[in-house]
């Protein structure tokens, strides 16, 4: 009768199976890392080509204001201004910025317009009930953006909510648009503000601020509108020509 040696654990040959199996553990974690690196380099790509290019803008907001402006940062100092006014929620919204923003972008820097954006949130209502919700938070991420003059992330933030509308409403929450505005290439401190709803209350004042605004001049509300001197600039399927209208 043969017996088998049970080997010690420590010996030299238990420490050569340690050795191996640190290695394997080792190569694991390279391959992991890898694959994390080359995850988020192809995001950052991503991300990238995704975001439109905005030199020559700038982005100008009194705190306090139910809007703010978008003008060329170099020239246009005489450039007609128009009123927009708009909901995150609003389907009709998402599609006239699908149509129309790339001609505003170059309107706008080309110094032939300047465009006060009125933000609104009365999709976050009920009837005469207002709960703040998937408009107020998007809102609140644009101001906190104006305020700190982050234009070209505020642009391209303000476009990824509306041209994505279908798949963001109501998913995404001050930690994922910090998290895209930070992509977009936000400050730090904008990041900040967005994370911590720091503009919350303003958004829901500046929401209701424009709906007073346009019962108060038109006798009803709505959007999307484009507005001058508390007038429509265009009604109806004029709207989607809107630019060249205000620019003129």
């Amino acid at each position: 009768m043969t017996t088998r040696k049970v080997q010690n654990p420590n010996d030299k040959g238990g420490a050569g199976f340690l050795w191996a199996l640190l290695a394997v553990i080792a190569i694991a974690a390279l391959v992991i890392g890898l694959i994390v690196f080359n995850g988020r380099a192809q995001r950052g790509e991503a991300i990238a080509a995704e975001m439109v290019q905005a030199d020559n803008l700038e982005v100008s907001y009194n705190e306090g204001d139910p809007y703010f402006t978008l003008a060329a940062a170099d020239g246009g100092d005489d450039a007609p201004s128009v009123d927009l006014f708009e909901d995150f929620s609003c389907s009709y919204c998402a599609d006239l910025a699908t149509q129309t923003d790339e001609h505003a972008l170059e309107r706008i820097q080309a110094g032939d317009l300047a465009v006060n954006v009125h933000p609104m949130t009365i999709l976050d209502r009920q009837g005469n009930q207002y709960s703040p919700g998937h408009s107020t938070r998007a809102l609140a991420a644009e101001l906190a953006l104006a305020s700190h003059g982050d234009a070209e992330a505020l642009w391209n933030l303000r476009a990824w909510l509306l041209e994505n509308q279908q798949s963001v409403y109501n998913k995404v929450d001050n930690d994922d648009l910090a998290d895209r505005a930070k992509e977009f290439g936000a400050s730090d401190e904008a990041v900040q503000d967005i994370r911590d709803g720091a503009f919350a209350e303003q958004a829901t004042a500046t929401g209701q601020a424009n709906l007073d605004y346009q019962n108060e001049k038109t006798g009803e509300a709505y959007t999307p509108r484009v507005m001058r001197d508390g007038e429509d600039l265009v009604t109806g399927s004029e709207i989607t020509n809107w630019v060249d209208v205000a620019a003129e």
